[in-house]
């Protein structure tokens, strides 16, 4: 019975990890990594915890051939990722099986209880498959099958379980005694009846309803207005406010106009001069703030995502780093970049940074961020950030945040006078210098420097002028992309040379690297007065209307960015000045009329605020997280005052005293306590907690003889004491197999400290 538990057990498993692999619906991205885990180490760490289990290996090489395959899967894994994942999966894969099969009848209820996971589970895979009509309808078929499937997988595996528990059944033991045959007739008899009626009610599921029975046909519109609404023009209001305004005395925006970026080159994209778009306008619309995100977007508008607060012009707010290259793939996201964890993680307090920087020529700016998505978007290099406030009655800019950072203000000239890298620099940023090509790729852009490069400037400052100068006949489009592939950038320095931001920045950091630069791609958003048309501004006015905290501010120091404004750039590492951001777009030939996303209609929500009390987004996972690290080093103080105490008393037990006897008395009480015998009373002697445990008797006796001795006791005696220790403690564990589990990780003896 207990192989056919351990059977169903797993095939409910590998069901459920092989459901994303057929069913269309149900997507997860299975990389070799992920193979490696799922389907490789945990069943074989279920396998091992359940077949190779004592008596049939001792518990010491039991252990050992558990931990023989997570070592081997995490230096595997550990080359190229984090393979605490893979040792968390092992570990916790042996333990639950070895806890489930090797228990006494306390633990049962953890059957039941991974029961109910794994119902959760498989009732989340096939909600997968009930995301739309659309896709109930292409995964019809293999919807059914893998509904049959599971339910019945899931109601075998419950069957067994209940065989296993039921109290004149089967029984938890791998051999089974004294069951009569009127209880097994009786057992299986309620299987039967149960099977009777569970397996038409499955069958009907799977086949009798139709592929669509789930109609997603929610009912919002009860005030019987349109479901998505058209924005409406909001043009006429927005220009009231700008002249109340300048009225009450306020300056008038003067953001329009030429500014530099930090390589002394135009500003990203747009209309500089704000003249308006090829009709001459720039439409300025409002959505209620109710239908925001509820569909309805047209391909014609740019909807509003933040409103960035900064004198810094222009402003790059990062949300992500990409540091790491590939082959295929190109720049890939930095998983161990604190940049990139600073965007998403929930803050308790002010985050402060711990590097110092050397640079040169940077300045600290405020930056203060009303968003609608949650992501913390800050340039490079943030000082500080404070933590997200959330705002639900100011939905969808629900959240804010305050932060600083210092950024280069270095110009043109400043930087030509960067040196080389020394040999220090070259290993500390081989990362950012690594560039493993395909032949032709490499050929591409080889070909690109030899045409419009030629001989490799000496100085880093000029060879990353030459890449941007390289640009010069290429047609810039402006748009985002999430295409990083390095064959597509090779076909855009080769062939189609037109492209949007994406393409510059990842072909100009590929190019950088290729001249001995260290380089990487950023992406996020640009927020600069060249991208601000007169819409623009209009919108800033009707928000701050709408945005209590936004009248504390000029509009001059604020940015309205929209979707317009997702970008991507290169940065540069020149000595001295660090990590500079330059602008490659600024050197391409412009978008042509019409072509350019920031003219189209700027949308923005039309906000009422919402009674509802404002508060700060509590920040769960942070505070989960440093809970979890003060909880495992609470733990680990009380195991290495255990273990410590326990050596401790070892060596004090190998004397010939009177003390030592003492001792191996102390260490004795520990050890049982910790295979689960019930602790002594102060007030009780040795030798009547041995009559309540007979097998401590002998023990007993003799510690009392030694006790009560003069100081220095004869060795026999002593050698006597030990003998009778070490036969008390085969007989503690004598037929328990679990009491040799568990005595490593017992807390009891502590009670003896």
């Amino acid at each position: 019975m207990m192989t056919l538990l351990f059977l169903s057990r797993m095939a409910v498993y590998l069901i459920a990890i092989l459901v994303p692999v057929f069913h269309p619906a149900v997507v997860v991205g299975y990389v070799q990594t992920s193979l490696l885990i799922w389907f490789v180490l945990v069943p074989l760490e279920m396998v091992i915890a359940y077949v190779l289990s004592p008596p049939r290996l001792s518990f010491r090489l039991w252990f050992l051939a558990a931990a023989v395959p997570i070592a081997i899967v995490a230096i595997v894994i550990g080359i190229d990722a984090n393979p605490l994942p893979a040792i968390a999966a092992g570990v916790l894969a042996f333990s639950l099986t070895a806890l489930l099969f090797q228990v006494g009848p306390r633990l049962r209820p953890l059957f039941v209880v991974e029961q109910l996971v794994l119902g959760g589970l498989y009732f989340r895979l096939l909600s997968f498959s009930r995301a739309s009509e659309e896709v109930a309808r292409a995964a019809a078929g293999a919807t059914q099958f893998i509904f049959l499937l599971i339910g019945a997988a899931f109601l075998m595996h419950g069957i067994v379980i209940m065989l296993a528990l039921s109290r004149g059944g089967y029984g938890l033991r791998r051999k089974d005694h004294g069951q009569s045959a009127g209880d097994r007739r009786r057992t299986l008899r309620e299987v039967g009846v149960f099977l009777f009626v569970a397996i038409p009610v499955l069958l009907l599921a799977a086949f009798a309803l139709p592929p669509d029975f789930v109609e997603h046909n929610p009912v919002l519109n009860l005030l019987g207005r349109e479901a998505s609404p058209p924005p409406q023009s909001i043009d006429e209001w927005a220009e009231s406010l700008l002249n109340d305004g300048a009225l009450r005395g306020e300056a008038p925006y003067d953001r329009f106009g030429d500014r530099r970026g930090a390589d002394g080159a135009d500003a990203d994209g747009g209309d500089q001069n704000g003249e308006g778009n090829e009709d001459g306008e720039y439409a300025l619309l409002g959505v209620d703030a109710s239908d925001w995100g509820q569909g309805g977007e047209s391909q014609d508008e740019q909807r509003a995502v933040m409103v960035v607060i900064s004198r810094l012009d222009p402003v790059y707010a990062a949300e992500g780093y990409y540091e790491r290259f590939d082959t295929d793939h190109g720049f890939t996201f930095a998983d161990v970049q604190p940049l990139n964890d600073l965007v998403r993680i929930r803050l308790a307090g002010t985050w402060r940074s711990s590097t110092f920087l050397m640079d040169s020529l940077r300045r600290e700016f405020d930056i203060g961020v009303y968003s609608t998505i949650p992501d913390r978007v800050l340039p490079y290099a943030p000082q500080r950030a404070e933590p997200t406030v959330y705002q639900p009655r100011y939905y969808p800019f629900s959240y804010s945040y305050h932060g600083s950072s210092r950024v280069s203000i270095a110009q043109r000239h400043q930087l030509a006078h960067a040196r080389g890298l020394s040999e220090r620099e070259r290993d500390e940023l081989a990362e950012y210098l690594d560039l493993a090509l395909h032949p032709d790729h490499e050929a591409a852009f080889r070909a690109h420097l030899q045409m419009h490069v030629g001989d490799q400037p000496r100085q880093l400052h000029d060879r990353i002028i030459a890449i941007m100068e390289s640009f010069r006949g290429f047609q810039y489009e402006i748009g985002y992309d999430d295409t990083f592939a390095t064959a597509h950038m090779a076909r855009f320095v080769s062939e189609v040379q037109s492209g949007d931001c994406v393409e510059f920045a990842n072909t100009a950091a590929i190019l950088g690297r290729m001249l001995g630069v260290p380089s990487r791609v950023v992406t996020g958003y640009l927020a600069t007065s060249s991208l601000q048309n007169p819409a623009h501004v209009r919108g800033l006015a009707v928000l701050r209307e709408s945005l209590p905290s936004l009248r504390d501010y000029s509009l001059n120091d604020m940015f309205l960015v929209t979707t317009s404004h997702r970008h991507a750039w290169p940065q540069f590492y020149l000595p001295g000045y660090g990590w500079v951001d330059f602008e490659p777009t600024s050197y391409a030939i412009p978008p042509p009329p019409g072509g350019d996303p920031n003219e189209m209609r700027v949308v923005i929500p039309m906000i009422n605020p919402r009674e509802e009390t404002v508060t700060a987004a509590f920040p769960w996972a942070r505070v989960g997280s440093i809970l979890l690290w003060l909880a495992g080093v609470t733990v680990a103080a009380l195991y290495l005052l255990r273990y410590g105490a326990q050596v401790w008393l070892w060596i004090r037990a190998r004397g010939d005293d009177r003390g030592a006897a003492v001792a191996r008395y102390r260490l004795l009480l520990m050890r049982l306590a910790a295979r689960g015998y019930d602790l002594k009373p102060a007030s009780m002697t040795a030798l009547e907690y041995g009559e309540d445990h007979p097998e401590l008797a002998a023990f007993a006796s003799v510690y009392t003889r030694l006790r009560y001795t003069p100081p220095h006791a004869d060795r026999a005696a002593i050698e006597e004491l030990e003998q009778e220790y070490r036969d008390v403690l085969r007989a503690a564990v004598a037929g328990r197999p679990f009491r040799r589990l568990a005595k490593a990780f017992s807390l009891r003896g502590l009670h003896y400290v």
